[in-house]
C-alpha cells in the first residue's frame, strides 16, 4: 500500500512525505518528501492533518500520545525504515521518566512538520495492521463457522 502523508501548521516548511506499506511484512518505509499536497495522488492513501476536500485518515493532535508509542514500538519492531533522503524528519523524542502507564516521551518545542508526518504515517501503519488482524481474524471466523 502506497501512503503519502501531508502536514502543515508547525515549525518550518509544508511538508509531503511518500512511503510504503509491505504488504507481506507489515514494515512501513519511508522513502522521501515531493512537493506539498493538499490532495493525495492517485493510488495513493493520503493522510493529513488539515481536513481538506479528500482525505483517507486525519491525524490530529488527539492521536499524538498513540502515534509516539507506535512510533517507539516500530523502531523496536524493526517496522519502520526511513531512507536517507526522509531521515531529516525522524521524530526527535526526549525520554520524560516513567509513570503508571509507561514510558513518557517529550516533543522538541521546534517540533517540524515533516516529523509530525513521519508520526501520523506510523499512526495510520499500526492502524492498517489492526484492521488487517480484525480483517485475518474474521475470514478465520466464517470459514469456522461455513464447516
Amino acid at each position: 500500500m502506497k501512503i503519502m502523508a501531508s502536514v502543515s501548521g508547525y515549525t518550518g516548511e509544508s511538508v509531503t512525505l511518500v512511503g510504503l506499506i509491505d504488504p507481506a511484512t507489515g514494515v512501513l518505509a519511508i522513502a522521501k518528501s515531493v512537493k506539498f499536497r493538499d490532495v493525495g495522488d492517485e493510488g495513493f492513501a493520503f493522510v493529513t492533518n488539515t481536513r481538506t476536500e479528500a482525505y483517507d485518515s486525519l491525524f490530529t493532535e488527539e492521536h499524538w500520545a498513540q502515534a509516539i508509542r507506535d512510533y517507539v514500538i516500530a523502531q523496536g519492531c524493526q517496522t519502520l525504515a526511513i531512507a536517507d533522503a526522509a531521515s531529516r524528519w525522524a521524530p526527535r523524542l526526549e525520554t520524560d521518566g516513567v509513570d503508571e502507564k509507561g514510558q513518557k516521551y517529550r516533543l522538541p518545542e521546534d517540533l517540524q512538520n515533516g516529523e509530525v508526518a513521519v508520526l501520523a504515517m506510523v499512526h495510520f501503519q499500526q492502524r492498517q495492521r489492526a484492521l488487517n488482524t480484525a480483517d485475518d481474524a474474521m475470514d478465520e471466523w466464517f470459514d469456522v463457522v461455513m464447516v
